[in-house]
């Protein structure tokens, strides 16, 4: 059985990302994930019986629109559940690779990674983002291992702010309102269901995140409490800002693209603002970051596990059809591998410098 799933926010998508025999659809549990925003449908997929977690599913992607991270997302969720699903990014990618390679690159995370020696306040301004399927958290268990607590912040008092300015006055204002939020509650970092903003404050927080990380403030998108943990733990253990993105396209050599509309300025030599890449809306930013060592980590949702490799950035691209931050790191055959095979979630932040050892050596 074939599935299509496209989210609202996505309206340029309407074709398939290739063809496949209807041979294939009519023997197999294939889902074509044709953007972002959709992993809550695959969960109603499973919900209402038409996919079962204990048959394989080949999800098929394109490069376009957040649909592969959407898959990611999406795989990830399954493995959770002890299922088996397998990433087409051709037609003739059917084939269930060996993953005991892959599994060597996540590891159980030092203490010094998780433990923070003064208790940190989190907060989340509104709940995480629908589509975060596979980035669900433990509360107790989660702030427990780091020494945090979560303050769960109603998105009302930022969305009170009603519309706003549709250019850089309103993302200002989004900004200085966030600021308020964190000294009301004294947070040391902070995470927003930011997508709700587009439809109460007809803006984006691309501009705020982008400036609360280069103040210092650890800060996400999309109410991801394990993104943010993670930047949290690259700033105590390196001084960077991260850039949190989602990769885009997977190439088998290790080139990996990654996206996400908003980054810290101080990451970047040099930087053009630009509409949100999904809602059109407000102001986000295309930054290009010089070449260089840089490092790939993700803490998983339970903190149970730890990604972190180093890796080289080669480039920086700019298209339409993706969000504006665009970032090619070359890493190696078995960091595509892990990312399409048994990723931790979606989002992985990039931080500068070559920083792997310092997240395993005591």
């Amino acid at each position: 059985m074939l599935y299509t799933l496209c989210s609202n926010l996505h309206t340029e998508v309407s074709d398939m990302p290739f063809k496949v025999s209807d041979q294939f659809t009519e023997e197999n549990q294939v889902v074509a994930v044709l953007s972002g925003g959709t992993e809550a449908q695959f969960v109603n997929l499973v919900r209402e019986k038409k996919i079962d977690l204990k048959r394989p599913v080949y999800l098929m992607v394109s490069g376009f629109s957040n649909s592969l991270p959407a898959a990611l997302e999406i795989l990830s969720f399954i493995r959770q559940r002890n299922g088996i699903a397998k990433i087409m990014q051709h037609p003739k990618d059917t084939v269930f690779p060996d993953l005991s390679e892959t599994e060597s690159l996540t590891r159980a995370p030092l203490e010094k990674v998780l433990k923070n020696e003064k208790r940190q306040r989190l907060g989340m301004v509104g709940k995480s983002s629908d589509w975060l399927i596979a980035s669900q958290v433990d509360y107790k268990e989660v702030l427990e291992k780091t020494n945090s607590e979560l303050v769960e912040i109603p998105f009302e008092e930022l969305s009170s702010l009603g519309e706003v300015d549709p250019g850089m006055k309103g993302s200002e204002a989004i900004y200085a309102r966030l600021k308020e939020i964190i000294e009301k509650y004294k947070l040391d970092g902070i995470t927003i269901r930011c997508f709700d903003l587009f439809t109460t404050c007809k803006n984006t927080a691309c501009i705020a995140v982008s400036k609360l990380n280069d103040e210092g403030i650890p800060a996400g998108c999309e109410g991801d409490v394990p993104v943010l943990l993670t930047l949290m733990a690259c700033k105590k253990l390196t001084g960077e800002p991260g850039f949190m993105g989602n990769p885009a396209r997977i190439q088998p050599d290790g080139q990996i693209l990654l996206a996400k509309c908003t980054i810290a300025l101080k990451m970047t030599e040099k930087h053009e603002y630009a509409k949100h890449f999904e809602s059109g809306l407000g102001v986000a930013i295309h930054g290009e970051v010089p070449a260089g060592d840089y490092t790939l980590v993700k803490l998983s949702h339970d903190m149970k596990k730890l990604l972190a490799v180093n890796v080289k950035v080669t480039r920086c691209q700019y298209e339409q059809n993706l969000c504006r931050t665009q970032i090619w790191i070359q890493s190696t055959p078995i960091v595509s591998q892990y990312l399409l095979t048994s990723p931790l979630s979606n989002h992985h932040i990039l931080i500068k410098g070559h920083h792997a050892a310092k997240f395993w050596r005591e």
